[in-house]
């Protein structure tokens, strides 16, 4: 066998000396099995994480997977900055790809996995859940929707399957006349008025990630726009969207109007987060691990998780939306058949029953996995969160965020064009144009 990889190069030469002090150590009759010897995989994302409540999970999940499977499997985790999310990670494993050395776990969203499958290193595990339906049974319907290739090829088994909503200080928009988010964007846009000239910020954004949800909801409850998020956000062109085109400018608008905070073009949440946090904004949307690492800890002020109310979107005339994301999960870059071996059974303990219920615990995030009504019950579940997902049953549209469904340059390309058309240098079409331009040539 050839290897061209240090690191391979290195576990083979350990396991050539362990083999041969294996032999030595045989009597007569005696004969080594291959078979019997603890397979050990590597993770890049069961890092330890004080700050990411994600990759904490996945550190300790792996912790439980190696006792219960001590002698059978082993993972061990490789520690890298770009275990998280962020605008570097696809690069990140696209060169380790390049190397032919990806790990045996990780993860990416869909939009990475759309570029990262390119490469031929991913592996696909339709025919895994082909060989065990009782597996495949598990999983909720279109849990794979967003994980999957042009050919059938599933390229990563979902961690989770959120409902992102919008955060609002049911004091503040009370104070307005509303007892809960508006149901419709021109009554949004009333009270949003309303609150400014109280000298609250009426919403927090980021020019990343809380502007792209926003984006999306205006987007996706309009007619012809769960099309548009669904297929024509993978096109070269989103200005023949009407959808798109009346979102974009609405959402222009609040910034013009000033019904946004001045600093929503950092490309960074905690800016967005800090100013609902500190109650000078009434409102701020992001997905439910925002209770955990944000709501419930020292940076809110006093009382403020009570005071907060966790809704789906507002809509146009036809109803309410909310982003369904399912779109991020577990990938694997092995190829050796017992190294998938291994892979296979972490990814079948960590979306057990059992785990994802205590994932749901930790993080806030809703299990990809159909479980039992009783022991979601059972569990402590934030309460949020836990609202939201049944609210969820009765909204009518649900569409997937374009940060993560998109294509794998969007959010640079949204982060680099957004203030410049916020501020009038660009119009709506050259916009829209050279966003899904941008965006497709940057994940290539």
């Amino acid at each position: 066998m050839e290897y061209s990889n240090p690191r391979k190069l290195a576990a083979a030469t350990t396991a050539l000396i362990a083999g041969s002090l294996a032999l030595s150590a045989c009597g007569p009759g005696d004969s080594p099995d291959a078979a019997d010897e603890e397979i050990v995989i590597t993770c890049a994302t069961c890092q330890e994480s004080p700050i990411d409540p994600f990759l904490q999970y996945n550190f300790e999940a792996a912790e439980r997977f190696n006792a219960e499977y001590e002698g059978t499997y082993r993972i061990d985790t490789l520690t890298n900055a770009n275990a998280g999310s962020g605008d570097e990670r696809l690069q990140y494993y696209q060169r380790l790809a390049l190397a032919d050395d990806l790990p045996d776990l990780f993860q990416l969203n869909s939009a990475e996995l759309a570029a990262l499958s390119e490469t031929g290193a991913l592996h696909d595990f339709a025919g895994d859940l082909d060989a065990d339906a009782a597996w495949a049974d598990t999983f909720q319907p279109g849990a794979f929707d967003a994980l999957s290739g042009k050919d059938g090829e599933i390229w990563a088994i979902p961690q989770q399957r959120d409902p992102i909503g919008v955060y609002y200080n049911k004091d503040i928009w009370a104070a307005a006349g509303y007892d809960e988010l508006p149901a419709t964007w021109d009554d949004f846009e009333d009270a949003a008025r309303a609150i400014a000239e109280t000298g609250t910020m009426p919403l927090a954004l980021d020019g990343d990630w809380a502007t792209m949800l926003m984006w999306t909801n205006l987007i996706g409850t309009a007619p012809g726009g769960q099309d548009f998020l669904n297929e024509g956000i993978s096109g070269d062109d989103f200005g023949g969207s009407e959808a798109a085109v009346n979102a974009t400018e609405r959402l222009r608008d609040w910034h013009v109007e000033g019904l946004v905070n001045t600093d929503a073009f950092s490309g960074d949440f905690q800016n967005a987060a800090a100013a609902y946090l500190s109650g000078s904004a009434a409102t701020v949307p992001n997905g439910p691990w925002f209770v955990k690492t944000n709501l419930q800890g020292d940076a809110a002020i006093e009382g403020l998780y009570d005071a907060t109310g966790y809704s789906v979107s507002p809509g146009w005339d036809d109803g309410q939306g909310l982003i369904m994301v399912s779109g991020a999960g577990w990938v694997s870059g092995a190829t050796d058949d017992r190294e998938l071996e291994a892979v296979l059974a972490f990814l079948e303990f960590v979306t057990s029953e059992q785990e994802v219920i205590t994932q749901a615990e930790q993080t806030g995030a809703n299990p990809a996995v159909v479980v039992d009504d009783s022991a979601l019950e059972a569990a402590d579940l934030e309460p949020l969160s836990a609202g939201l997902v049944a609210a969820s049953d009765d909204v009518a549209f649900i569409y997937p965020h374009v940060r993560v469904h998109g294509p794998a340059g969007f959010g640079n390309a949204w982060k680099n064009l957004w203030p410049a058309y916020v501020k009038g240098d660009i119009d709506t079409e050259t916009f829209l144009s050279r966003l899904a331009s941008d965006a497709n040539a940057s994940g290539s």
